[in-house]
């Protein structure tokens, strides 16, 4: 698989860091949640690692506030209470618009969900995610090709740029969804439920993808209930009875072995 350039530089910041965080709509989903991930800079790594952790899971039972948190993230619900904020900005503040514009947001995608639409093909819709840096009016630079064509290839799509994306089987469209959010060069990715709606080798190639995304150092979170995808992770927020606590993954993932998480 080819290398991806990521062209930020970041500190170990806490990616994601919350304080009496609730969440919800009208009343709270969830209550209290407090937790810096990864460990803030100038605290030691954990034992053994090379790296300062990067991906983190939201897990648990579907209605406990996993997606409604990951919304949160993306401001697109406030916080009922609280602090939150991603990559050191608060999510409640103005300049939260910038940081929004270094996150890639990839929501779960039906493989029947592209009919209907305006015909264009995997290249161009992978170039949508250059908009943010070029603007709606603004020409493709030679980076932003570079960019574009490097997405595609790292999601192994080349054999198919040219065609519709109508046209694409479930996993493929999700390939085109996460080609599109990486030439965009983002500090963050997330993932709502990747290949929740694909077939057992379409499942198999997006975990490959997302492996390959996490060992890059760029950091995930990733709402899932996909176990081999869980093993990926270095923590688990479990949401369960309007509460989330902060995990370590293959505690978590040993302490439930053959469990439905």
């Amino acid at each position: 698989m080819h290398s991806y350039p990521n062209e930020t530089t970041r500190g170990w910041s806490p990616v994601l860091s919350a304080k009496e965080l609730s969440i919800g709509y009208r009343e709270p989903i969830v209550r209290g949640i407090c937790i810096d991930f990864p460990a803030p800079a100038g605290e030691p790594l954990p034992p053994g690692a090379d790296k300062r952790p990067a991906v983190l899971g939201f897990v648990g039972p579907n209605g406990a506030g996993k997606t409604t948190l990951l919304k949160t993230c993306l401001g697109l619900l406030p916080p009922l209470s609280g602090e939150l904020r991603l990559l050191g900005v608060d999510t409640r503040k103005a300049s939260f618009a910038k940081t929004r514009k270094r996150l890639a947001y990839i929501p779960q995608n039906r493989p029947e969900g592209s009919s209907g639409q305006l015909r264009i093909s995997v290249r161009e819709a992978v170039s949508f995610g250059r908009l943010g840096r070029c603007g709606l009016t603004g020409r493709f630079t030679r980076a932003d090709r570079e960019a574009v064509e490097a997405a595609i290839a790292y999601c192994g799509l080349e054999d198919i740029a040219d065609k519709a994306v109508q046209d694409l089987s479930g996993g493929q469209f999700q390939r085109v969804s996460i080609a599109r959010a990486m030439a965009a060069q983002p500090e963050l990715y997330l993932f709502d439920e990747p290949g929740s709606f694909l077939d057992q080798e379409g499942q198999s190639a997006m975990r490959t993808l997302i492996r390959s995304l996490a060992a890059s150092g760029t950091p995930l979170i990733l709402v899932t209930h996909d176990r081999a995808l869980m093993a990926l992770c270095d923590s688990l927020l479990l949401f369960e009875k309007k509460t989330a606590r902060l995990l370590d993954a293959s505690t978590f993932l040993a302490n439930t072995e053959g469990q439905e998480v």
